[in-house]
């Protein structure tokens, strides 16, 4: 494959097809180890604060390395970055966690595991920006369904096989195993990505700076930044505390509450898979409208739950409403990367939402620990109502 296909005549179908092969392949692998890492700490006798750090910590490397990652893209191309990302994890997979005996050596894999993961995830992430003017807005949420897919569901469910049948080390060995067919995906891939800069680009640091300056004098990168961020918050908000909410208010057993995060979850892959073609021919503002309105509702019912199925509702909603935000994001994104370059945008677009899944997680254990359990999902109503009224009475775009 040329270095030019994605310029030239190479049907961009298959490009997409690869796109999400990768984002089904990271999104499990990712998802085995959110389920995986905490039960190993859990068989290690871990303390609950040393599981809450493998728990959160192989996520912590995005809000590191987005914006640093996005410069190195500028200078060195998407490829090398994303073979070495891949080739980290296989080594740590085999030589790391398959041999760790304690809940310290545990952590320090999954610290190891935080730092080179964004190479992966963000090379990715910043190819399909600058794919996505070819194949079509209409396909702009396929590439983030696809890795919610591997995330949500794929994931966690092998994870749980995989730990029951074969136990933990074998359970690595085959995650690696997943990470060299992504490596040898991505290979293919990322063949047709443009070149680094190499010795012409800006210096790394002054890469880094323009990024923040960027975000500073950009009006419309901030508002997008925003709202992947808020949307983030509200996604992490409720997968982590809707479960405990349905049990201890409703008395339903773990198993059907989970099934709240799963309807959540689906509403918003399906909607990025099969909404496009019809939301993506509407205006901006009307995007942004009735995705707002959705999220609104689905907060309010959340927040003030009178029926369990109140909650159902609101788990629906909530995913329709998400899956209509997030793909108004990424077109915006998207446009961002033709006029500011690929690497900036896919470092800033990648810092949005790892940052608010982290923020709903932290912010929402203070508000349930001091204010109750409802408090995180009213102070998300106020927060959708007010993006509301800046979409409704902002400047018109189209």
């Amino acid at each position: 494959m040329s270095s030019t296909a994605l310029t030239g005549d190479a049907p961009p179908r298959h490009f997409l097809t690869g796109f999400m092969l990768l984002g089904i392949l990271a999104g499990t692998s990712n998802g085995v180890a959110k389920v995986v890492f905490p039960l190993y700490a859990a068989a290690m006798q871990a303390s609950p604060w040393q599981i809450g750090l493998v728990g959160g910590l192989q996520f912590a490397g995005m809000l590191l390395l987005s914006l640093p990652l996005g410069a190195l893209i500028d200078r060195h191309g998407s490829r090398p970055l994303f073979r070495f990302g891949c080739i980290a994890g296989i080594v740590l997979f085999l030589a790391g966690f398959t041999f760790a005996a304690t809940p310290w050596q545990l952590v320090a894999c999954v610290v190891l595991f935080g730092l080179v993961n964004p190479f992966r995830m963000v090379t990715t992430q910043t190819e399909f920006l600058h794919l996505l003017p070819r194949i079509g807005p209409a396909k702009a949420g396929w590439q983030r369904a696809s890795h919610s897919a591997g995330m949500f569901f794929l994931g966690p469910m092998l994870g749980a096989w995989l730990v029951g049948l074969a136990g933990y080390a074998d359970t690595f060995r085959v995650v690696a195993a997943g990470l060299f067919v992504t490596l040898l995906i991505g290979e293919r891939v990322m063949s047709s990505a443009p070149a680094g800069q190499g010795a012409d680009a800006t210096p790394f640091i002054g890469r880094v700076l323009d990024q923040f300056r960027l975000i500073g004098s950009r009006p419309e990168l901030r508002r997008t930044m925003l709202v992947e961020f808020i949307g983030q918050v509200a996604m992490s908000y409720f997968t982590v505390f809707v479960i405990l909410v349905a049990m201890r208010r409703f008395g339903m057993p773990a198993q059907q509450a989970a099934g709240l995060v799963t309807l959540q979850g689906a509403a918003f892959v399906l909607t990025l898979l099969a909404a496009g073609a019809i939301v993506m021919g509407w205006r901006e503002r009307t995007r942004y409208c009735i995705g707002f309105t959705l999220l609104l509702c689905a907060e309010l019912l959340l927040a003030n739950p009178l029926h369990q199925g109140a909650l159902w509702a609101g788990a629906l909603l909530l995913g329709l409403g998400l899956g209509i935000q997030q793909l108004t994001c990424v077109a915006q994104f998207a446009r961002l990367a033709q006029e500011l370059g690929r690497g900036r945008t896919g470092g800033m677009f990648s810092l949005a939402g790892p940052s608010g899944a982290l923020a709903g997680a932290v912010a929402g254990g203070l508000l349930n620990q001091y204010f109750g359990m409802l408090a995180g999902f009213h102070v998300l109503a106020v927060l959708f109502l007010v993006q509301l009224g800046r979409a409704w009475f902002g400047p018109v775009r189209v």
